[in-house]
């Protein structure tokens, strides 16, 4: 019986914290709106204003001085971008600073992300969209990676018309440039829309051991089909197996593509050989 009381003495407690840290929001909120009154409509709209707690001076700080004015708030116009990582960072716990390339380029949040209630944002994009993203990620990465811009518009690539937000579907900006050079995690992200190329293989492509998938293929965008790194497979086969066996007469168009008797190119639970049936020689 004891613990039952203390239990429902807790819940009340908790409940009225709780109605008192929404009391004290929307007091404070009603208080910023008495002059930001044109932003009101705008961060209903917003998951912030529908996250416990997350108040205008989370993120703005108060006004210091009798006389309200930009000059003595934080307004993250112009913000440092480490000062912005170490604001955001205070409710999104999972985002650490220190792995992410961007945040040491001069890149931080607000660079990608828009808060969603300045009155230009309002105007232009009256409707927040996922992740409060400014815009689709192709149009946010391009402008700083200027060589993936001309990799994508290579006559083979992943197209945006069929795969939402492309740049975050295989890069996590909020990670380092390293976390996308290891041929483990590239192999990975492949494989998930790719996934008979994924294994595991009995019979493993050794090739492809030390870069992963693009030791054939060029991700971003290629002029040849499948974005191959060579115009055929039999020039992306013979970069690494130059050797033929004697039998194999390269002049012969019969042998001109390798994938008609070797189909397990990407790994095999077959043959060794990566053709459809065990052979032993």
């Amino acid at each position: 019986m004891n613990n039952n009381i203390t239990l429902r003495l807790c819940l009340i407690l908790l409940g009225v914290s709780l109605f008192a840290g929404l009391a004290i929001a929307q007091a404070e909120a009603e208080n910023c709106l008495d002059c930001h009154d044109t932003i009101g409509p705008a961060i209903i709209k917003t998951p912030h204003s529908k996250a416990n707690n997350v108040l205008c001076s989370s993120c703005h700080g108060v006004h210091k001085g009798d006389e309200p004015s930009a000059d003595n708030i934080n307004t993250l116009k112009k913000p440092v971008a480490q000062d912005v990582v170490k604001t955001c960072t205070q409710c999104h716990t999972g985002i650490h600073a220190n792995e992410s390339t961007h945040s040491k380029t001069d890149r931080a949040c607000l660079s990608c992300h828009d808060m969603w209630h300045a009155e230009a944002t309002v105007k232009a994009r009256p409707i927040p969209i996922d992740k409060l993203v400014k815009k689709d990620s192709v149009e946010l990465c391009l402008p700083c990676h200027n060589d993936v811009r001309g990799a994508i518009n290579k006559p083979y690539h992943h197209q945006q018309s069929r795969i939402a937000n492309l740049c975050v579907s295989c890069h996590d900006p909020h990670k380092t440039a390293r976390e996308i050079r290891v041929h483990e995690e590239i192999d990975r992200k492949c494989a998930s829309c790719h996934p008979e190329t994924g294994g595991p293989f009995m019979y493993v492509h050794l090739g492809t051991q030390y870069r992963g998938c693009v030791e054939c293929h060029t991700p971003h965008g290629s002029p040849y089909p499948n974005l191959l790194n060579r115009s055929t497979v039999r020039f992306l086969c013979l970069s690494c197996h130059a050797n033929a066996p004697p039998f194999v007469d390269l002049a012969n168009p019969r042998y001109f593509n390798c994938s008609s008797c070797h189909p397990g190119l990407h790994g095999s639970n077959v043959s060794n050989k990566f053709l459809d049936s065990p052979v032993y020689f």
